[in-house]
């Protein structure tokens, strides 16, 4: 196994190599005065199985776009170096949100992604929680997709940090939208708890022009479960809903911590008590203004672990299916305040 790690979440990629037992591919990656990228990988991958670590969202140094076409031209170095297979390890799928067409000529962007890492004849494509499942069927079965999931961290914590310092009857699972109710569904019922909808309206993308909670919160403990958070902005919308129905407290977990623009600061002003994420990307690029603000309510999971896992399984031919029992591990229970990590 090669492991190459691009630049986009290279402390992702460390934790992987130290659990798989092996060094990260020597790469030479940089930027030519135009923009464009540079890569030279230095070590001999001929027959060999590798594995490229980048997410495609955005980064501390770079753009989804600057690192989707990092990834496209690393698979293309190894595929002419003569690599035995290449399986793109995209944690955060880019691009993911545009996954169809709902208006008159608009572009299906993640059949745009798929189409690219087909063209180069990647072996495998595996991520985590994807924003839409069917973006796995705009791949041919000629490149299959794993995608991971990470309620059993998310279970995990709420297990660790809430259920033990609460009874189980005062914890709602909440799902801020439609599209999170079959995801917020299974915790519930891993659970035990109960779980309530907000309903919302939208006048554009982005823009919500009306949110209905469904059910009752009333001195309750509420957890919101998504995929990702990216502005914040509906999020703490949909917390400060749940806040004015008389929520006790509110969390959110979400895989994918975006939180582009102002985003901490929403967070650090909003009746949310903790914002959960992952690091599918790079938390440590938030780090200064974590520090700026004394926020203390993000924290990050490392769900390295999972992803290193099922690469090793991948290689080896085996399940991946059990990975989501594996909920009492060690690994899982690693997390860490944004504001400390480092």
């Amino acid at each position: 196994m090669k492991i190459i790690s691009g630049t986009a979440n290279r402390p992702f990629s460390i934790k992987i190599a130290e659990y798989l037992d092996c060094q990260l591919c020597d790469v030479d990656i940089g930027t030519f005065k135009d923009g464009e990228k540079s890569i030279i990988i230095q070590e001999n991958v001929r027959k060999h199985d590798c594995f490229i670590i980048q997410p495609t969202g955005p980064s501390k140094d770079g753009s989804p776009n600057d690192n989707l076409m990092e990834i496209l031209i690393l698979v293309d170095a190894l595929k002419r170096g003569s690599a035995n297979s290449v399986t793109v390890v995209m944690p955060y799928y880019g691009y993911e949100r545009q996954d169809r067409k709902d208006y008159s000529r608009a572009p299906i962007s993640a059949r745009v992604v798929a189409t690219c890492l087909e063209a180069l004849k990647v072996d495998r494509v595996i991520t985590f929680d994807l924003h839409a499942g069917q973006i796995q069927g705009f791949f041919s079965c000629n490149t299959p997709v794993d995608n991971l999931y990470v309620e059993s961290y998310f279970i995990k914590y709420i297990e660790d940090y809430i259920i033990k310092k609460n009874e189980v009857k005062d914890i709602i699972i909440v799902s801020p939208d439609e599209g999170a109710v079959k995801r917020a569904v299974r915790i519930s019922n891993k659970l035990g708890t109960g779980m309530n909808m907000i309903y919302k309206e939208r006048n554009a993308p982005g823009e919500i022009s009306k949110m209905v909670l469904m059910g009752d919160v009333k001195d309750k403990i509420c957890i919101m479960v998504d995929d990702m958070i990216d502005s914040g902005g509906t999020a703490c919308k949909a917390a400060g809903v749940l806040k004015l129905y008389g929520a006790r407290e509110i969390y959110m977990l979400a895989c994918h911590g975006i939180l582009s623009g102002n985003a901490i600061e929403k967070i650090h002003n909003s009746d949310f008590d903790k914002v959960i994420v992952s690091n599918t990307l790079d938390q440590e690029r938030h780090l200064d203004k974590i520090k700026e603000l004394n926020c203390n309510k993000i924290k990050t999971i490392d769900v390295s672990w999972m992803c290193g896992e099922a690469m090793r399984r991948s290689l080896h031919g085996e399940s991946l299916k059990e990975l989501y029992d594996k909920t009492n591990k060690s690994e899982n229970n690693d997390s860490t305040d944004s504001d400390n990590s480092n």
